[in-house]
């Protein structure tokens, strides 16, 4: 009837990244539905799968969906050129639509507002600001509050964004707006930048690890595929490798890094949620990596590589 049910852009924002921003589901918890519907309800989309196992209500899915619609459509703005396809939705369909969906003209006009934010002003991403002025006395734009808890001198934009429920680009925006206002300005800190690569054929996993190394002031680099990642290995030297298991495949892409002279002692973390033999056969059976079994608490995830790549810095 004219109306949007949900909107998904490859890669790109996941409803699961949106309720963990929103502070509705944890990382945890995202991955455990996760993990669930690949085992007992392929195809269930995570929110209904949210719903049903008590962790949020239907009024959270709705505000997350609607979050995510305004993300997906806002990023589809700035496309120049593409091929469309139009068809009607199939019966075997995996992403099946709640009961919730949206005035295409209302999240239209939040999306051109968001638009033209974009267009008047933003920083970038990897800038670092700190208090400059006071903010008591200035009429600020939607969000500036929240936005100035973050600004510490030493977290940079896109960390920042990274912890509150408003879209990226908007964040980048505000923070314009602050500087230009004069209430931040460029901090002098000059950070360790710590590249990471993710490897992961999952774009849930991939968005969940993305949100939680950009909290702790990482650099991530995201990759679909194993091929891709040894690409990006021929030309770049991160500090830290993240592979997510598919069907032992990460195993292999570790075998393959490790060949190179070079990669020999580079630190790679696994993500698996296969159970690991114990034993010496199950030990020496596979390449130096380090395993963190799936599900995992984002605080451990972040200590770990905040371990690993602090040798590396060392």
């Amino acid at each position: 009837m004219g109306r949007i049910q949900y909107a998904h852009l490859s890669p790109g924002v996941h409803l699961g990244e949106v309720l963990v921003r929103m502070e509705k589901l944890s990382s945890y918890e995202v991955q455990t539905i996760l993990l669930k519907q690949k085992r007992e309800n392929a195809g269930t989309p995570l929110g209904l799968s949210a719903v049903a196992m008590g962790y949020i209500e239907e009024e959270d899915l709705k505000n997350a969906l609607y979050s995510q619609i305004t993300e997906v459509l806002t990023e589809l703005i700035f496309w120049k050129k593409g091929i469309f396809h139009f068809a009607e939705k199939s019966n075997l369909a995996s992403q099946i639509p709640t009961d919730h969906a949206f005035e295409a003209m209302p999240l239209l006009m939040q999306v051109v507002k968001n638009v033209n934010n974009w267009k008047k002003g933003h920083v970038n991403g990897n800038a670092i600001f700190e208090r400059t002025g006071d903010p008591t006395k200035l009429d600020l734009p939607a969000g500036s509050w929240e936005v100035l808890g973050y600004v510490d001198g030493k977290r940079n934009a896109l960390s920042i964004a990274a912890e509150i429920d408003i879209q990226q680009r908007q964040i980048l925006h505000v923070l314009y707006e602050l500087e230009q206002a004069g209430v931040i300005g460029p901090s002098k800190y000059k950070p360790d930048v710590r590249v990471v690569l993710t490897v992961s054929p999952s774009s849930a996993y991939q968005r969940l690890i993305n949100i939680s190394l950009l909290r702790f002031n990482f650099k991530p680099v995201l990759v679909s595929s194993y091929t891709s990642g040894l690409r990006y290995l021929e030309e770049h030297n991160p500090h830290l490798i993240i592979v997510d298991d598919f069907e032992n495949e990460g195993w292999e892409f570790v075998k393959r890094v490790r060949k190179s002279p070079k990669r020999k002692h580079l630190p790679i973390i696994v993500l698996t949620s296969e159970q690991q033999k114990t034993g010496f056969f199950g030990r020496f059976n596979k390449p130096k990596a380090k395993v963190l079994q799936k599900p995992f608490a984002e605080s451990d995830f972040q200590q770990l590589v905040n371990n690993m790549t602090t040798r590396v810095l060392a």
